[in-house]
């Protein structure tokens, strides 16, 4: 009989890589049993037909490409974050620069000579409907007008126990306004203090001229 050169028994080396009868997975159909390890391919091309996120996005089922599953803002959204933005920034615990805010032109003082109790004691003054929250600084401008040279009205932050760290005005000639402008820390109520000698002062006038935040 003719040996056609047919192999019996053990011979899988034959159709293994490098064998005289390598078997070729091209053709062949089905689906292995083993997991295969995935080839080494670019994101985009015909195996994702997406090269960008807009393209990659569109087969995300929740189109965001994280797993928060919040929609992202769009690119220009600055004034999202800003005063009464839908995702308005405070100024609470961020680090870094600290802006000056211009409060505008008022017409009026914000407080006057009948505001104040001046007995020479420390007293709250609340700044909170002139000043925002998140807001750790107040610029201030002062007048004072008494009849009296040397009438002392100093500002501080409330809860300091000194008035060294105070700003204030004092007269130095009776019956002539003496002004300044002043920066005062306030707390987070927006609450700062104050203090005048016991007098009659004939004026006391007080703006808001911006804040800091």
């Amino acid at each position: 009989m003719t040996d056609f050169g047919r192999r019996t028994g053990a011979h899988k080396t034959t159709h293994q890589d490098g064998g005289v009868d390598e078997i070729s997975i091209a053709g062949l159909s089905g689906q292995a049993a083993d997991d295969q390890p995935a080839a080494a391919h670019a994101l985009g091309g015909t195996k994702h037909t997406g090269a960008t996120l807009a393209q990659l996005n569109a087969k995300v089922s929740d189109a965001t490409l994280d797993d928060s599953g919040d929609t992202r803002t769009p690119t220009a959204h600055e004034a999202s974050h800003r005063d009464g933005g839908a995702d308005e920034l405070v100024a609470t615990g961020l680090v870094g620069r600290i802006n000056l805010v211009y409060r505008g032109d008022p017409d009026i003082e914000d407080f006057t000579v009948g505001d104040f109790i001046t007995d020479e004691t420390w007293r709250d003054l609340s700044l909170a409907l002139l000043v925002p929250a998140g807001a750790i600084a107040a610029l201030i401008r002062i007048q004072v007008n008494d009849n009296d040279v040397d009438s002392k009205f100093l500002l501080r932050a409330k809860g300091n126990q000194y008035a060294l760290n105070a700003s204030g005005l004092r007269t130095q000639v009776s019956t002539v306004w003496i002004d300044a402008d002043v920066i005062v820390f306030c707390d987070t109520n927006r609450v700062i203090q104050y203090f005048g000698d016991n007098r009659d002062f004939v004026g006391i006038n007080l703006v808001i001229k911006g804040w800091f935040i």
